[in-house]
């Protein structure tokens, strides 16, 4: 085999465990998530044989990226540096150290090790790429600090992610923690960075020039007080005309509290980023939502993402699909500043590609009109358990719509709502509906359902709604495509407690017309969501198997498988950084 294409074939091996899935950061603002290191396919090939070798070793970008977990990655990493350093690549670098309570020498990284990593990586600073660090220690922040403000510019530089979580246990650590000014990264020269990610890390606001021209924006854990004001948040987003991403976890600009140097501009004043498709929103008081919501406008926005537990979304509901024309929502909530001009935060709302929803309660009315608003998504992911009770039940309804006369390009149904009044749901004889009017589910082009915390006869319910409606031809020629990919919650050590869901799983569901449809599973590696409800309804549904399911065709094997403790104040709370 030639050496072109085993070079080929090393690279593409190294990559096949490729640690960025679908975004720029290893790290997510969850303590209990762990994060997949990179391959160590190179390692293997390079010790095949000697010409494998040999091949291996002259092909630098096998061994650009050095992740540091173990003392023993240190050694590796020292290693990998000599063999890129002839070639011009860059370094992706992942720092992930543990507290001093949970350090286990030889095994994990902390104190002494953190100062051995940044003495064999700063050196090489101008050839970083990508830089992801977390400290839980506050010797490793002061570590962290020290050489980050003096290790000079990174001009390649392209992502930074900057990750803080300590449990200071008295009051007296959280002061030496804290108190401490923040201090400038990199000489404040990233003229190259593109994505940037802090969790429990804030920055000196007013004298970090580099946060503009970003891709995607990542705002986690930060208390009220450490948090951008107002005036640096809107020159991050008006500065950043390509932002793609933006996702604001327990963050986003402070509020005013008294303060005039802080309060925030009229709603009038609002920003607009027509280059954001994504947005996430994690654990944000409602009041703050509308207020921080009512200041933007994101026209072209594809994927929401929400995470707002514990409390009653229904003003935030209201405003992103304009009910009451959004001003009784703004007018009706305390503000930081006067109240918003009534507007649409997601002019494009009926265009949103794919929603997740992590957790959410609103009243029924708002959850209607959010999924009625919704006619183009493809994609939903729900965690059901977390999500109000009555959402399942909209998810199941239909809709009057009257046909326009004029035919769309295929893109859309063509549908518009029917200014006549109708019930809710649709009657059983589509036949005695006029001509121009047609019954057919919400989410009408829906294509991907992704679930859990659903028992599993509410799930085979839903399966046969979205099913019945296959086919189902608009005024403009466009078929109700229904669902094609079912992916559900599932685990083998949850087996038994719901049969109905068991089956499912194991053999899929057969539709009246002899469709046999079967499912994905995904376990939720770090997510325990759900296993309450499962054991609720493990008596219900050990009845329900033998009641309403088809059995299937033929018994070959189908089943389908893919795979706040501590403080959050971040490296510097009172402004206190890296």
């Amino acid at each position: 085999m030639g050496v072109e294409l085993l070079t080929r074939i090393f690279i593409l091996g190294a990559d096949y465990d490729y640690p960025y899935a679908g975004t720029p950061f290893l790290l997510k603002p969850d303590q209990d998530y762990y994060v997949t290191l990179s391959s160590k396919f190179q390692l293997l090939v390079s010790h095949v044989c000697h010409h494998w070798r040999q091949i291996a070793l002259r092909t630098p970008s096998l061994w650009s990226v050095l992740h540091f977990r173990e003392p023993s990655h240190i050694l590796r990493s020292r290693e990998y540096i000599s063999r890129c350093l002839p070639s011009s690549y860059l370094f992706d670098i992942l720092v992930d150290t543990v507290s001093e309570k949970d350090h286990i020498p030889g095994v994990t990284l902390c104190r002494e090790e953190i100062q051995q990593i940044f003495s064999l990586i700063c050196p090489h600073v101008k050839r970083w790429r990508a830089f992801h660090l977390k400290v839980c220690d506050h010797e490793c922040k002061a570590s962290a600090r020290q050489h980050l403000s003096s290790c000079g510019p990174a001009p390649n530089l392209e992502t930074l992610q900057l990750y803080h979580f300590e449990d200071y246990i008295t009051s007296q650590n959280l002061y030496l923690a804290t108190y401490r000014p923040p201090v400038k990264v990199f000489s404040n020269d990233l003229p190259r960075l593109k994505n940037i990610s802090l969790i429990g890390v804030n920055l000196p606001w007013e004298h970090s020039p580099y946060l503009a021209h970003l891709h995607t924006l990542e705002l986690a854990l930060h208390p009220e007080n450490i948090r951008p004001p107002y005036e640096y948040w809107e020159n991050m987003l008006r500065n950043s005309p390509d932002l793609q991403t933006l996702s604001l976890h327990y963050s986003g600009p402070r509020v005013a509290n008294g303060d005039m140097k802080l309060v925030w501009p009229t709603g009038s004043e609002r920003i607009t980023i027509r280059s954001l498709e994504d947005l996430s929103l994690t654990d944000l008081d409602p009041d703050y939502l509308v207020q921080l919501m009512g200041r933007l406008v994101l026209p072209r926005l594809k994927q929401l993402s929400l995470d707002l537990p514990d409390q009653d979304f229904t003003p935030f509901l209201d405003l992103i699909t304009d009910a009451n024309q959004s001003v009784n929502t703004l007018n009706a909530l305390s503000s930081p500043s006067p109240t918003c001009h009534p507007h649409l935060p997601f002019p494009s709302l009926s265009k949103l590609q794919c929603l997740t929803l992590t957790a959410l309660d609103a009243s029924l009315n708002s959850l209607r009109n959010l999924v009625r608003s919704l006619r183009e998504l493809r994609a939903l992911e729900v965690h059901f358990a977390a999500v109000s009770d009555v959402f399942v039940d909209v998810l199941m309804e239909e809709l009057y719509v009257e046909v326009r006369e004029d035919s769309s390009d295929g893109s859309s149904l063509g549908l518009k709502q029917s200014k006549t009044e109708f019930p809710t749901t649709c009657p059983n004889r589509f036949d005695s509906l006029p001509p121009s009017i047609e019954c057919i589910p919400v989410l009408p082009l829906l294509q991907t359902f992704k679930m859990s915390g659903l028992s599993g006869r509410q799930t085979r319910e839903l399966m046969q709604f979205r099913r019945k409606h296959v086919g189902r031809r608009t005024g403009d020629g466009v078929d109700v495509p229904g669902v094609s990919l079912w992916i559900i919650k599932w685990s083998q050590k949850w087996k038994g407690r719901d049969r109905v869901l068991d089956h499912l799983v194991e053999q899929g569901w057969t539709s009246e017309d002899g469709t046999r449809i079967f499912v994905k599973t995904y376990d939720g590696d770090n997510d325990d969501e759900g296993d309450d409800d499962d054991e609720e309804v493990e008596e219900e549904e050990q009845v329900e198997v033998d009641e309403g399911i088809e059995e299937p065709h033929s018994h070959d094997d189908i089943s389908d498988t893919d795979e706040d403790e501590g403080s959050n104040d971040g490296f510097e709370t009172q402004g206190d950084t890296t």
